[in-house]
């Protein structure tokens, strides 16, 4: 994937647009939803959870054949249809960011900006994200950071959030900011909390802080 730019985009209240409406899609909607993207869902027929969404208002869903003004203005846009020749269709009217299901070779031939949508572990403030040329392996990367991270990681960050704002109020000097910053970030301190625990590493860091 060394061709692949990795991001992370912001698409909260975003128009965010899913052409097909099967499991494909059914999965791409969930996880664009959990970021609160506006999602629009362009499709002559839906699965059923996907129309328990609809029904609870979270999507707007328009029941037709996809036609291109159906991705005017849209942000983001997911071909997931099981129509090839309409999932490449997609691709060279879209003028912005867009994933699709067909294989890369497709996607070559077309100029506009794909992305992928790769494997990605959430605890709290903590957002890993796998990708590799096998999305299998991507996922059982995953697995093992899930265990080597746990929520001692989350409750961390969650403190870090805090303490950062106090610091950078406290010290004025970037310098000093910054030596304490790595310190509190410092692989002894993730040492620590991996084998003692988050009660053990903020007593650390508060050391470290009074120290100062």
């Amino acid at each position: 994937m060394s061709n692949f730019f990795p991001i992370f985009i912001d698409i909260k209240g975003k128009k965010c647009v899913v052409v097909g409406g099967g499991t494909v899609a059914e999965r791409k909607i969930k996880k664009l939803l959990k970021y609160g993207a506006d999602i629009t869902v362009i499709s002559p027929d839906i699965t059923h959870n996907i129309q328990k969404l609809v029904e609870k208002g979270k999507i707007e869903y328009l029941r037709k054949n996809y036609s291109k003004n159906d991705i005017k203005n849209a942000f983001l846009v997911i071909a997931a249809t099981s129509d090839s020749k309409i999932n490449t269709q997609i691709l060279k009217n879209a003028q912005f960011l867009v994933n699709s299901v067909e294989k890369k070779e497709i996607v070559k031939k077309t100029n506009n900006i794909e992305f992928i949508v790769p494997a990605i572990f959430e605890k709290g403030h903590l957002k890993i994200a796998v990708s590799t040329e096998f999305p299998a392996l991507s996922r059982t990367i995953k697995e093992e950071l899930q265990y080597n991270y746990g929520k001692e990681f989350a409750l961390y960050l969650k403190f870090l959030k805090t303490l950062r704002k106090e610091i950078k109020d406290k010290i004025k000097d970037s310098k000093k900011r910054q030596k304490l910053f790595k310190k509190i970030a410092s692989k002894q301190i993730v040492s620590i909390l991996r084998q003692y625990g988050f009660k053990r590493a903020k007593e650390e860091i508060d050391r470290i802080i009074n120290e100062v």
